[in-house]
């Protein structure tokens, strides 16, 4: 059993607070969409009582503070409490979400998932989202295909560490395929598959200022089971960024994920069953 390790910290972050003088939240949005979505929003949120407005923001960071310490129960209640001062706000959504991962309903959370991104407008980091769920239940069609709607949200922003990350994404979707064993999936789609990882491993090198290089190399390790040689390029990453050790922990968590990575809460993607797992860190890092 997996956990999108990448998940709360980015839901954390998905939409500064609502304001409680609501025409103040939205700041020249780069998608018309989400402007006039973030425009409903805002009027709505502005037309409570500025009592339930002040009670409602409490509570909103009080349930990301809850989810963040592993205390689920009382993230709910407070979600619950948000929900009868006002049930419209897509943050919401993606903690609820979050919760249902780690309930193992992915149902439910990708539905959930849904409604957040019909209410935010196709956000990056709500699309994030989703895709990251499909990518934690090894749906790894879908998860490229959201990544790759992702990326084209994003491609103003091409060169950040956050592209940077879904495209090591779509890479290790695409060497999970290539030893698919579902029927559909002939031996030449495997190998097409696994040209394009290859691809994509070695399309930045380490004059990139990212892990990228390093990860991507140490994941091909991994495919072709050489550990020690993976382990060498994942050490060298963490000596390189040895200065912003922070930078490298997406990384790692998303190996861990994979399974590329072993923790006490990790497994390889290609087992099956759900008993290696203690409950991993609900705050996702």
């Amino acid at each position: 059993m997996k956990y999108p390790l990448l998940l709360t910290s980015l839901l954390v972050s998905t939409f500064g607070c609502i304001n409680v003088h609501a025409q103040n939240d939205v700041q020249v949005p780069e998608i018309k969409q989400r402007i006039s979505k973030a425009t409903i929003l805002n009027t709505r949120f502005s037309n409570l009582p500025e009592e339930k407005r002040r009670s409602y923001l409490k509570l909103r960071a009080d349930a990301h503070r809850y989810f963040s310490n592993k205390r689920t129960f009382e993230t709910l209640m407070a979600l619950y409490e948000m929900r009868e001062i006002f049930d419209g706000d897509p943050v919401a959504y993606n903690l609820q979400g979050a919760i249902y991962v780690e309930f193992r309903d992915f149902a439910k959370a990708r539905e959930t998932f849904k409604k957040a991104v019909d209410m935010a407008g196709e956000d990056p980091k709500v699309l994030f989202n989703l895709a990251e769920l499909e990518f934690c239940d090894n749906q790894w069609v879908s998860s490229i295909n959201h990544f790759k709607t992702l990326l084209k949200k994003i491609k103003s922003q091409s060169d950040t560490e956050f592209a940077r990350l879904v495209e090591f994404k779509i890479m290790l979707c695409k060497l999970a395929l290539s030893k698919s064993e579902d029927s559909n999936i002939n031996d030449d789609k495997k190998k097409e598959y696994l040209a394009e990882a290859k691809q994509l491993a070695h399309k930045y090198t380490y004059l990139l200022d990212s892990p990228y290089y390093y990860y991507a190399n140490a994941a091909l390790a991994f495919y072709e089971d050489d550990k020690a040689t993976a382990s060498s390029w994942i050490i060298t990453g963490k000596k390189v960024f040895s200065n912003n050790p922070a930078l490298v922990t997406s990384w790692d968590d998303t190996m861990v994920e994979f399974g590329y990575i072993e923790a006490h809460y990790g497994k390889h993607h290609t087992e099956s069953g759900d008993d290696a797992l203690v409950s991993p860190e609900s705050d996702i890092k």
